[in-house]
C-alpha cells in the first residue's frame, strides 16, 4: 500500500485525494472503453485479475479474525477512496457489504462501469479470502444491493 501512497502523490505536493478522482475517473473511462470492445465474459476476467492484482497491495500479514480483516480492508479502501465494508460471517458464507464505492464520479456511473466495479471488487475478495485459506470448492460473487455491493463468499 505504500507504494500507492508515494504514487499517488502527484509532483508539486498535490494531496493524494485530489489524484484519486482522476484515477477513478481514468478507471471509468477505460471500463468504458474495455466493456465496448469485448464480450462480457472477456471484461469480466480482465476486471477480476485487475481486482486480485489489487488485493496483492494488501498483503494480509496477521489477520486472523473477522474483525482484523474488517479493519485491514477498510483502511485499504477509504485510502482509495473506494467506501468502506462490513463482514458478516453466516453459516454457508461470508458477506461482505461494500458501501459507497465510487459510482458517482462523472464518466463513472455507466453500465460498463458497474460491471467493471463488480468484478474488480469480487477478484480482489476472493484473492484475500484464497490467501486466508478457503477452498476451492468456494466462489465469491457480488449482487448490487442500491448503492451497496453484496459479495457473497460460500457455496
Amino acid at each position: 500500500m505504500q507504494a500507492f501512497q508515494t504514487a499517488g502523490r502527484a509532483g508539486h505536493g498535490a494531496a493524494r485525494q485530489d489524484f484519486i478522482p482522476g484515477l477513478c475517473l481514468l478507471t471509468g473511462l477505460t471500463a468504458s472503453e474495455v466493456g465496448e470492445a469485448l464480450p462480457a465474459a472477456q471484461a469480466r476476467g480482465f476486471y477480476l485479475a485487475i481486482g486480485r492484482r489489487l488485493a496483492a497491495l494488501e498483503p494480509l500479514d496477521g489477520v486472523s479474525d473477522v474483525a482484523g480483516l474488517c479493519a485491514r480492508a477498510n483502511a485499504f479502501w477509504q485510502a482509495l477512496g473506494w467506501g468502506e465494508i462490513d463482514i458478516e460471517a453466516g453459516d454457508h458464507a461470508i458477506i461482505v457489504r461494500h458501501n459507497q464505492p465510487p459510482i458517482g464520479v462523472p464518466g463513472c456511473d455507466g453500465p460498463h462501469w458497474r460491471a467493471a466495479l463488480s468484478a474488480l471488487l469480487e477478484g480482489a475478495w476472493d484473492a484475500w479470502f484464497r490467501t486466508l485459506g478457503s477452498g476451492p470448492a468456494l466462489v465469491t460473487t457480488g449482487q448490487w444491493q442500491g448503492e451497496c455491493l453484496e459479495l457473497r463468499h460460500g457455496r
